[in-house]
């Protein structure tokens, strides 16, 4: 969890220096799932935390480091569960925010960062896990984010374990590994990282009201 908690940190030293018009509430994912399928797909997601959901698909292929850097690859290959996915990427869905359904389009961006991994030797298909960082900003609109108006948006962070599925081909012995599926499983952050955060948030509060009154 030291990636999560170095991650929290970057996001709210980030969201402390964005002026104040462009500021979005800030929601802690505890639990759900993103899942990237296939070669072309994009990321299916269904995410929740206290006093909101959100779940979307739909969306195009965006930047799945595990998708591309596996097409193929093979043992010896540094990978990440990282990945990258922004406006049209995004899709649409369902999102409920403090009891308010907001959700048609998404646009915004979905950021998700892992450690190197090398891809090992194996005959047969892989499965490699590795833990994972989120940070997010998403948008929603009334139908989509093309060209519609923005009617909500709000700031998304969390972490917890990925699971890249690789399949396996033999060719003049050597394995040769195909990307299949890769899943982010969203985890209850630390105490300690909660405390953090909320620390961060009062602190940005206090920021925003001392530049209103001036």
């Amino acid at each position: 969890m030291s990636k999560f908690f170095s991650a929290l940190c970057t996001l709210l030293f980030i969201v402390v220096l964005t002026p104040s018009s462009a500021h979005a509430d800030t929601f802690v994912i505890t639990s759900g799932t993103l899942t990237v399928t296939g070669p072309v797909g994009g990321p299916v997601f269904n995410l929740s935390g206290d006093n909101f959901s959100v779940s979307g698909t739909g969306g195009e292929r965006g930047a799945s480091a595990p998708q591309v850097s596996c097409l193929p690859c093979t043992p010896g290959s540094i990978i990440t569960v990282g990945g990258n996915f922004l406006g049209s990427s995004l899709g649409g869905g369902t999102a409920i925010f403090n009891g308010v359904n907001r959700g048609a389009g998404f646009g915004g961006t979905f950021q998700l960062t892992g450690p190197p991994i090398e891809v090992p030797f194996s005959l047969t298909a892989l499965t490699i896990t590795s833990p994972f960082t989120f940070q997010g900003h998403l948008i929603v609109c009334p139908e989509t984010c093309f060209l519609g108006p923005q009617v909500f948006s709000a700031d998304l962070i969390g972490g917890g374990t990925a699971r890249i599925d690789l399949v396996v081909s033999i060719l003049n012995g050597r394995p040769l590994f195909t990307f299949q599926k890769v899943t982010y499983n969203f985890e209850v952050p630390e105490p300690a990282s909660i405390l953090l955060l909320g620390g961060g948030l009062a602190a940005l509060g206090a920021r925003l009201r001392y530049r209103r009154r001036r």
